[in-house]
């Protein structure tokens, strides 16, 4: 926002604080407000979850509110109820106010002394959750709530798209889209499209700029003007931010008790895993390797989510370990070779370069009981390339099974699986396309013209068996 716009608005919140209507006669230089429009809308895609959504989850909002607020004489109407002076020089104070570029605590009201305010609530309202079938460390709860240290980790999270992933919930699409109308014929515009906590952040345009900001009170000051029960009220109040943020801490408190608890499960399998790396996940099941269809099913492993400092900002380790009558199998040999496989893959410049430019885009790398390939993943990709025409392949990876890594790019509905040889070149394997999903970003001009059924038709699944070079680029087919 230009500094001339800033000082513009500073004077008629100065005016507007000083009389409980707009502008006076006395200062006929500085611009009233004329007009202002506030235009809501809300819409619901997908499944409705069985559950009771909680309040402030805006479900139950009307579709669209359209409210127009105008001056009359030296007053400010909403319909024909008169508008208090003071909630317009609200929202003129926050669209004028500095720019804030990224998410503060602060801002949203989150403080040390809000936290320990609302730690026992928070605790109060999960009382009953149970996880796993097991009741919640209450007290662990109400504790990290309270902590500063904690919630600065935990509010940039409600931040992050990945949080709100859910397939067969309503998908809600919001819009807030706010106009002034000032009556020396200029005008500013704010507007939001975002499903995060008080519809952070908006775009705020004057004067031909347009800027992001992620000024809560915007959000407030706007749900200040709205009438109760108006279309995304809730969302802009900020609504149940503590349950919200109270749920993400009871996720992380919970994994670090599961992590205890496995601890004590698995020996020093855990310790000796965190001396080199973060755990993210831990838990011991019998699903079988990951996306190999049903290969080992029945059979117990322990699961691990790794990261590690200096890795690109989402890629990770996606790690299965053999679990035998009460003791991990294994985890000499992950550790000893483990490090050759995050090399390998970290060592491709493309990918590198992808990694970089695509931060929020997750790249995982499997290693399952041995090795990074296994055998179930060999005898599906030797199957998918034959069914394909793409037999010539098979060979290539069978002699170098054992240095091979299988790397993920993308999660959920979108993503793709790749095979990166010791001499850094690369085979898209295959890839999953889910509705309106797509693959990620830079996979389609490798697929659109090669992508075919694979050897177990399943619509959502194309196999494509194309070489890519270290640098990106495709290798002509023989």
């Amino acid at each position: 926002m230009s500094r001339s716009w800033a000082a513009r608005f500073v004077m008629i919140v100065l005016s507007l604080q000083a009389s409980p209507h707009a502008q006076t006669a006395a200062s006929p230089a500085i611009p009233a407000v004329r007009q202002i429009e506030i235009t809501s809308h809300l819409s619901k895609l997908g499944a409705r979850r069985t559950a009771k959504e909680p309040r402030g989850s805006g479900i139950s909002d009307p579709d669209a509110t359209d409210l127009v607020i105008y001056k009359k004489g030296n007053a400010y109407y909403l319909d024909d109820k008169e508008v208090d002076g003071n909630l317009i020089a609200a929202l003129l104070k926050a669209l004028s106010a500095p720019t804030i570029s990224e998410v503060n605590a602060e801002d949203l009201g989150v403080t040390p002394a809000w936290l320990k305010a609302h730690a026992p609530s928070v605790a109060q309202h999960f009382t009953d959750t149970r996880i796993n079938g097991e009741p919640i460390h209450r007290e662990a709860l109400e504790s990290a709530f309270a902590d500063s240290s904690v919630m600065d980790t935990v509010v940039p999270i409600l931040f992050d798209n990945r949080h709100y992933f859910c397939a067969d919930c309503v998908r809600l699409v919001t819009s807030v889209k706010i106009s002034v109308s000032f009556e020396d014929g200029t005008s500013l515009e704010a507007r939001s499209s975002s499903k995060f906590p008080y519809m952070l952040p908006w775009l705020v345009r004057s004067s031909g700029e347009a800027v992001k900001a992620y000024n809560a009170d915007i959000s407030r000051a706007t749900a200040g003007l709205m009438p109760e029960k108006s279309t995304n009220r809730s969302r802009l109040s900020g609504e149940q931010l503590d349950v919200a943020l109270g749920g993400v801490v009871l996720m992380r408190e919970e994994r670090e008790s599961r992590l205890l608890d496995l601890e004590k499960e698995t020996g020093g399998t855990l310790s000796a895993i965190r001396s080199r790396y973060t755990v993210g996940s831990a838990n011991i099941d019998k699903y079988g390797e990951a996306g190999m269809f049903g290969a080992g099913a029945g059979e117990s492993n322990l699961r691990l989510h790794l990261t590690a400092s200096g890795w690109p900002a989402d890629f990770s380790d996606e790690v299965t370990l053999e679990y035998v009558n009460g003791s991990v199998v294994g985890t000499d040999k992950f550790l000893s070779d483990g490090a050759r496989f995050e090399k390998l893959v970290l060592s491709v410049p493309w990918l590198r370069r992808y990694a970089e430019n695509h931060p929020k885009v997750p790249i995982g790398l499997t290693f399952v009981h041995d090795t990074s390939l296994s055998d179930a993943a060999l005898q599906l990709f030797s199957a998918d390339m034959k069914a394909i025409g793409s037999g010539k392949l098979v060979p290539k990876v069978e002699a170098a099974k054992d240095q091979i890594a299988l790397l993920t790019i993308g999660s959920g509905m979108g993503h793709s699986q790749w095979l990166v040889f010791p001499d850094l070149h690369m085979v898209l394997w295959r890839y999953w396309q889910i509705g309106q999903y797509g693959g990620p970003p830079d996979l389609a001009p490798w697929s659109a013209n090669s992508a075919k059924p694979c050897a177990e038709p399943k619509s959502f699944i194309r196999c494509v068996g194309r070489e890519v070079s270290p640098t990106g680029g495709l290798q002509s087919l023989e």
